[in-house]
């Protein structure tokens, strides 16, 4: 046991303990035997003497929320709305298309009422799961609108307008990150779901630069512009944790894009690339880039900064491949963009070791061995060199697991430089 200057006080030690658990253990915070786990762990180390750790197991105890009763409750909210959902279909054709509408006018009129009134009082869960029930409610009304009146559009459409509708109040009046999840979901789908329409237009826009496949630069583009998105809406106080979360998920799908782009282009998934795709990339990419350190001090926009630069040049350098592959050398050009991948998802763990992040990290580092040793099986062929190349690949993951292992503790500790 340390001396007692070296004793974590109370509050830091609630603060660290619930930190350590919700970071390891995110849908399970109230999980006593996990808090117990880690209290045990830390008072033999002498970070915290006996006091403290039954302090925090009272305070943790005193501030339990059951999973089990949250559980039952969805479950007995869900069951109620299925029912509604089953009556209401087992009569839909009996029903006048006047009813119809009329009761979902009602319905989200009262809703959009409640969310006013929640947003007045500042309750902030009711306003927020109001506005999230608004939300479904607008997209239910366009659909019921389009069969009540036989409207002949396409999907893309009706979600458009439903973003077009939901965005401007949900900026207003939400800033959960539970709410901006589900808005970057629906603006994912959107984009996704009018692909040929945009592609149909940037076509037409560069008919005159070429032609290509654009499927590089339709997964390039959204992650861009959502960036951009979630800075401008980082920069408003109340909604600064919910900007940080979609920045965080538009990096993902960046991230995400450009790999896809390496692995579909090695693959030969996709053989026909336009010139104008780089162009258009590096502008959504100096969109971001310049909304990035307008929107932000220097010790936030570096590392972001950092990742995106090195997203463009590795899409930009698999594009260029793309253009140079031919037949005769195959597989030169995919041990090349293999290593091209293996590089980039590098940068990436190195930022997040300089950021601290030892999740993702971890996540690189794992994505890197599968990586190889996916090189190492199809550079093997037969049944013997198939079994030799299996252990072979084997013991690298687990050189590999070991080397992550010591780097993830090194990370842990501050010592990566």
């Amino acid at each position: 046991m340390r001396e007692p200057d070296d004793v974590i006080p109370l509050e830091t030690g609630v603060r660290v303990a619930r930190k350590q658990v919700v970071a390891c253990y995110p849908l399970r915070e109230d999980d006593t035997v996990i808090a117990e786990h880690y209290l045990k762990r830390w008072r033999s180390a002498g970070l915290i003497d006996d006091g403290a750790a039954e302090r925090i197991s009272a305070w943790e105890a005193s501030h339990r929320r059951p999973l089990w009763l949250w559980a039952l409750s969805g479950m007995g909210a869900l069951a109620i709305g299925l029912g509604l959902l089953a009556v209401v279909a087992a009569n839909w054709e009996e029903i006048p298309a006047a009813a119809k509408l009329a009761a979902d006018l009602l319905l989200t009129g009262l809703c959009a009422g409640f969310v006013f009134v929640a947003w007045q009082r500042d309750r902030e869960w009711p306003r927020e799961l109001g506005a999230l029930l608004l939300f479904g409610l607008v997209i239910g009304s366009i659909a019921l609108i389009g069969q009540v009146y036989q409207l002949q559009s396409d999907p893309w459409q009706a979600l458009a307008i439903w973003l077009a509708l939901s965005t401007p109040f949900l900026a207003l009046v939400t800033f959960s990150r539970l709410v901006g999840t589900v808005w970057f979901a629906a603006a994912v789908l959107t984009w996704f779901s009018a692909y040929e329409p945009l592609e149909r237009a940037i076509g037409r826009l560069i008919s005159g630069s070429g032609r290509g496949d654009l499927f590089h630069l339709m997964l390039y583009l959204p992650a861009c512009l959502l960036a951009v998105v979630a800075i401008l809406r980082r920069r408003w106080p109340p909604a600064e944790d919910q900007g940080e979360l979609l920045l965080k998920l538009a990096l993902a799908g960046l991230v995400g894009a450009v790999s896809t782009t390496v692995v579909a282009i090695g693959s030969r998934l996709v053989s026909l690339v336009a010139p104008v795709e780089i162009g258009l990339g590096a502008a959504a990419t100096l969109l971001a880039a310049t909304a990035l350190w307008i929107g932000s001090s220097a010790m936030q926009w570096r590392p972001v900064m950092a990742l995106l630069g090195a997203s463009f040049v590795v899409w930009t350098a698999a594009l260029l491949l793309a253009r140079a592959w031919t037949p005769e050398q195959r597989t030169a050009f995919e041990a090349l963009f293999g290593l091209l991948f293996i590089v980039y998802w590098a940068a990436v763990g190195w930022l997040a070791a300089h950021a601290g992040q030892r999740v993702l990290f971890g996540f690189a580092f794992t994505v890197i061995g599968l990586r190889l040793l996916i090189l190492y099986l199809e550079a093997i062929g037969g049944l013997t060199a198939t079994g030799l190349g299996l252990i072979g690949g084997g013991v690298l993951c687990l050189v590999l697991t070991w080397l992550g292992w010591r780097l993830t503790r090194r990370l842990g500790r501050g010592a990566i430089p």
